[in-house]
């Protein structure tokens, strides 16, 4: 008794247990990582009920590179640049982007720093900023073992990248490493990025390294200096300065050095300050120390608080002096380290030097900047002899334009030779943009004082030598009633300066009829020596320096050079504008330039030639418009061509018209000019022209049962009258086996013109020429030839399954090797893009079996399908390296947008369009908007894997829609422009467009139609002409004007070897063809697998690691575990009392 119940009692011990045991759950922690994804109970009741709820953390993910968008090399101005000097400082700059779906707090994103470029020292936490707003979105670190840069999003970038996309940039301050790059080389730039960056048109991809332009050194050098970083950790500087290369007298000659910010002088047994004489090179352009026989050894350096000073004394030849410096604050290092030299002779500066040493700095959107820069001047006098000059000056350095608060300031006097330097000046502000200096001189009494434009000097001219200056103004315009009735003449001297600035008493004149347009600048302060000269520029009436409307000016000195009488002309400005035009049918033979002379006919003298010939082509729509340029740059030639002037000296009007330098070819020319003489018409016109123009069609079939799938190229021969007119033409598969000549003319000075055609032979085949009864189409028929005697031919075709070769490893070529009956035959054929990748091989005996067998190509699988026994496919594949997706029963889908419209040359192209996914022909609710913000791409994430995905897209007005399914994972949407104007339905009428989709794996079986038929139905009647779909239309077709309030369906001819299943939204319906390839997939590489090799293609999920994973117990599922208990505890109860009741029994 009481063992059965025992018996029982254990088997419910063991059904307990079991119970028990399902109720703990399973984790997998991946080896290697430092968090696993576990659950974790929750105390906070967040579900609205009464129970506990559990959450889940989300392992942070490494992004790699996949969402870097731009990569670029930046010059100082932080704009893209194509080339750098060997020594120039260089920004890497990345851009990124978050992908749809976000990032989480904690991911991170990991890419290299090129090798070309140098790394100093490390960098760590420095904040990343976002593009738009300057919000702080991570931080990020440099990691010079690694060459790394790890960027950490924060929760910021996490919360609102769920929503909208999070943009940002990083950028490494840098220059070549010279172990890596050589001068005068183009050197590519490795990226190592997977992202959008590998395909923008603005990343930088390559280089080229220039020279060092201070190698060789100029032979006029006083002053020159380069810096390298010594230790490992990059804190100190040693520095060389080059002095008097030139190798001239210089007497009293002390260099001084200024030691720039966060930088302290070494002067120490292991840092010694080091002078050396120098022997230079000329032709080599080199500076080489004397440390063996060093003429300055006795010389020291005398240092102070802000530098060091050599006193050389008489110095006449070159000397080097070596120092080192030390970083003071190495935990916020500087973008770069600067020092600034000056070399003073009797205490007058005559040369002043500042090097940037650049440092390896990281940083967020690249707009800051820590380089310095240092200006030199001098005092001038212009002043007669015995004039007293003050015992001092004070300059004061302007920063942008800031007059009224100085920059900096300085005292000067006759001991420096009146000269001034400002050193370690900072050279750019926060957001990158150079910073302006000029100097100013505080006003002394008797003395006008004036700035050089072109350096940091400033002349004084004493006030007491004054001249009158004449000015007389002249209008050539014949009384033009539209003149301005005054204008005002200000005084400018040779550096632009308005004299009425410098000397107030200088006042503006007025000049009009009353004054007979002329007037006197009286006591213009004068250069004694000459060096000064002064011109009058006209202002308009609103007291602003312009020229009148319509007029342009010239001046003619009086006074033999001493600009003290002068007479401004005012002439009317005219202009031509010359245009192109072509009457000749659109002819593909017409240039594609042709160059055209202006000419004047002054007072009837004939046309004379000015300035040189102009170039009319598409790019400037055949037109061109002379005198259109009144306001020429002074820095360069003048061209006669851009001030016209409507009158001549006398008043006499000027007629300007233009000529072909050479009519083209075959065309004669006609000039055409307006009543006022501003516009020309050049129109050419082909000779012979006929106003009626035809056009022939010729079309290639194979008539040979579809036994052979790879048909050769053929060439056809155009044939007017039977004489070949233009070049032949080549039908393929990619042409759909037809061509059509445009704009024949119809008949010749002997008739009417008989068209036809010829074909080049093709081996192996027969061809029969058929023609339509208006002789405008033809049809060859081409068909195998039986082989003579006992002979046969083998055609082989070569497809490329690898993304459009989208990792550039396609070879430009491949071999081919003939086998009959597995030996080797010695016969093979090259395949290339020339010969569209076909080749065949001929008169072959007819008793052994052919096979074919190609040689390795790298990176590439080959597969090898026998069509028939005289005709093989050979495809090779290779997978893009793009990153995979994590999950094993999860998927997505990428979307990209392609817009063909000539760069929405019609402006039709809308702002956004909207993208819908189905899953199993059935709507899935979940859509997409592409713009230009997202670079027309978009992503649907997190899909189930057993489902099959397709998309439709809302109709575009005026575009044709094609959608291309590249792989199960990734599709290309085409709109194509098909109307010039835009097309607006009206309110009765509707529109409906199909598009075809084929997935099967790219045609890998060979077996696509090159074209498919599809009816309309209205209402369940067959409706107006079936349609084609091609690859000439895209695969899509829109039918316009249709009648609203009926219901419009579309139906497929069947298409052997496919499946069709149709999707239809709005007025949108997508039918999808779909054929499984024969190949079975290799059981060795399931496809679900992350091999590296085979990555799936969605750019925006990190890549998850074959993981061996352990089984960790999960605790946290408490209210399944009390459940199971209970229902333990039930089961016991109901057992002890069966048990009771036996026993009582």
């Amino acid at each position: 008794m009481f063992k059965k119940g025992n018996n029982i009692f254990n088997l419910l011990i063991i059904v307990l247990s079991i119970f028990m045991t399902s109720s703990i759950n399973v984790v997998n922690a991946a080896e290697g990582t430092d968090t696993p994804v576990a659950s974790q109970a929750n105390s906070d009741d967040s579900t609205g009920g009464s129970g506990t709820a559990a959450t889940t953390p989300t392992t942070k993910k490494d992004w790699g590179s996949q969402l870097v968008t731009k990569v670029q090399l930046l010059n100082a101005d932080k704009k893209p640049q194509s080339s750098f000097n060997l020594y120039e400082d260089i920004t890497a700059y990345w851009e990124f982007a978050t992908p749809t779906g976000g990032v989480n707090e904690g991911d991170t994103m990991t890419f290299d720093v090129p090798k070309q470029l140098t790394i100093t020292g490390d960098q760590k936490n420095v904040p990343v900023t976002e593009l738009a707003g300057g919000n702080q979105i991570g931080t990020a670190s440099l990691s010079k073992a690694k060459r790394q840069v790890t960027v950490v999003f924060n929760k910021y970038a996490a919360n609102k990248s769920k929503n909208d996309t999070v943009t940002g940039s990083i950028y490494v301050g840098t220059r070549w490493d010279t172990t890596q790059v050589s001068q005068n080389t183009k050197v590519p730039i490795d990226w190592n990025v997977t992202g959008e960056a590998i395909n923008d048109n603005d990343s930088t991809t390559s280089s080229t390294v220039n020279p060092d332009p201070g190698q060789p050194l100029d032979p006029k050098e006083l002053i020159g200096k380069n810096g390298t970083f010594e230790d490992i950790h990059g804190n100190t500087i040693h520095w060389v300065v080059r002095v008097n290369y030139k190798g001239e007298k210089i007497n009293d000659a002390i260099y001084k050095d200024t030691i720039g910010h966060d930088q302290a002088l070494l002067n120490d047994a292991e840092h010694p300050i080091t002078i050396y004489s120098a022997t230079p090179d000329y032709t080599a352009g080199t500076l080489t120390e004397d440390k063996t026989d060093n003429k300055f050894s006795d010389l020291k350096a005398t240092t102070d608080a802000n530098g060091f000073t050599v006193n050389f004394g008489t110095l006449t030849q070159p000397a080097m002096i070596e120092y080192y410096t030390s970083i003071t604050d190495t935990d916020n290092k500087l973008s770069s380290y600067a020092n600034t030299g000056d070399l003073l002779s009797n205490k007058d500066e005559i040369s002043n030097y500042t090097v940037n040493q650049a440092y390896t700095t990281l940083g967020s959107d690249a707009r800051t900047s820590d380089q310095v820069t240092s200006i030199m001047g001098h005092k001038l006098w212009q002043v007669l002899p015995d004039t007293k000059l003050p015992d001092s000056v004070t300059i004061n350095l302007i920063q942008n334009g800031n007059a009224a608060t100085h920059y900096a300031q300085q005292t000067v006097t006759a001991d420096s030779n009146w000269s001034y330097a400002f050193n370690n000046l900072p050279k750019y502000d926060s957001n990158g943009n150079a910073y302006k200096y000029t100097v100013q001189e505080v006003p002394i009494d008797g003395f006008v004082s004036v700035s050089d434009s072109t350096n940091y000097d400033i002349t004084n001219i004493s006030k007491s030598i004054r001249k009158d200056m004449k000015v007389k103004k002249v209008w050539v315009d014949n009384n033009n009633p539209n003149r301005p009735k005054q204008i005002f003449v200000n005084l400018y001297d040779d550096k632009h300066n308005n004299v009425s600035s410098i000397d107030p008493s200088i006042k503006q004149l007025t000049l009009d009829d009353s004054n007979n347009w002329s007037g006197i600048f009286k006591n213009v302060p004068v250069s004694p020596t000459g060096h000064w000269y002064y011109s009058g520029s006209i202002a308009t009436a609103d007291n602003k320096s312009s020229m009148p409307a319509e007029y342009f000016e010239l001046q003619k000195d009086n006074s033999n050079g001493a600009r003290t009488d002068i007479t401004i002309y005012n002439k009317l400005a005219t202009s031509l504008t010359v245009t192109k035009d072509w009457n000749d049918n659109n002819n593909k033979n017409r240039p594609t330039e042709v160059k055209v002379q202006l000419y004047a006919n002054d007072n009837g003298e004939g046309d004379k030639p000015l300035g040189e010939p102009v170039t009319l082509n598409e790019a400037n729509h055949w037109s061109h418009k002379f005198g259109a340029v009144l306001d020429e740059d002074p820095t360069k030639p003048a061209d006669p061509t851009n001030k016209l002037p409507k009158y001549d000296d006398k008043n006499k009007e000027i007629k300007y018209s233009a000529k072909e330098v050479s009519v083209p070819t075959d065309y004669s020319e006609k000039d055409t000019i307006d009543a006022d003489g501003t516009n020309e018409t050049i129109t050419n016109t082909l000779d012979n022209i006929d106003d009626k123009t035809t056009s022939f069609k010729a079309t290639k079939v194979w008539a040979d049962n579809d036994t052979v799938k790879n048909h050769p190229d053929v060439q056809v021969q155009l044939l007017a009258n039977g004489v070949a007119s233009g070049a032949p033409i080549t039908l393929s598969d990619k042409t759909s086996w037809s061509h059509t000549w445009e704009n024949l003319p119809e008949s010749d000075d002997n008739g009417a013109i008989k068209y036809s055609v010829k074909e080049i032979k093709v081996a192996g085949y027969t061809s029969a020429i058929t023609y339509n009864d208006s002789q405008t189409q033809a049809t060859i028929t081409n068909t195998p030839t039986t082989p003579a005697g006992d002979k046969t031919s083998l055609n082989v075709q070569k497809i490329w399954n690898d993304n459009n070769n989208k990792d550039n490893l396609r070879p430009d070529k491949v071999v081919v090797h003939l086998f009959a009956d597995n030996k080797d035959t010695g016969k093979s054929v090259t395949l290339t893009a020339d010969n569209s990748w076909k080749g065949s091989f001929t008169d072959l005996d007819k008793g052994p079996a052919y096979t074919v067998n190609e040689d390795s190509v790298n990176n590439y699988s080959t597969k090898i399908t026998k069509n028939s026994d005289t005709d093989f496919t050979i495809t090779n594949t290779h997978t893009p390296k793009t990153p995979v997706t994590p999950s094993d029963d999860k998927t997505h889908l990428n979307i990209n947008k392609v817009w063909a419209d000539n760069n929405n040359k019609d402006n039709l192209r809308p702002d956004k369009v909207v993208v819908h996914l189905f899953a199993d022909n059935k709507d899935t609710g979940k859509s997409v908007i592409l713009n230009a913000n997202n670079k027309w791409r978009g992503s649907f994430t997190d899909l189930d894997k057993d489902k099959i995905y397709t998309i439709s897209e809302d109709s575009v007005s005026n575009y044709s829609t094609n959608i291309t399914k590249n792989s199960d994972t990734d599709f290309t949407i085409t709109n194509t422009q098909t109307s010039k104007t835009p097309v607006t339905p009206t309110n009765d009428k509707t529109s409906l467009h199909v598009t075809k989709i084929w997935n099967d794996n790219n045609n890998e079986d060979n077996i696509r139609p090159n074209k498919v038929i599809v009816h309309l139905f209205k209402n369940g009647v067959a409706f107006g002409d079936a349609i084609s779909l091609n690859s000439q239309n895209n695969w899509s077709y829109t039918w316009n004007n249709l009648d609203k309030n009926n219901n419009y369906t579309v139906q497929e001819d069947s298409v052997a070897g496919y499946t069709t299943s149709q999707i239809t939204n709005s007025n949108n319906i997508v039918i999808t063809n779909i054929h499984t390839s024969k190949t079975p997939a290799n059981p060795g590489n399931p496809s679900n697998s992350n091999n590296s090799d085979n990555p799936p293609s969605n750019p925006f999920v990190p890549s998850t690691p074959d993981t061996n994973y352990d089984r960790l117990p999960q605790t946290g599922a408490q209210a399944i575990n009390i459940a199971y208990t209970i229902i333990g505890f039930i089961i016991l109860g109901l057992t002890s009392i069966f048990i009771f009741r036996r026993k009582n029994a």
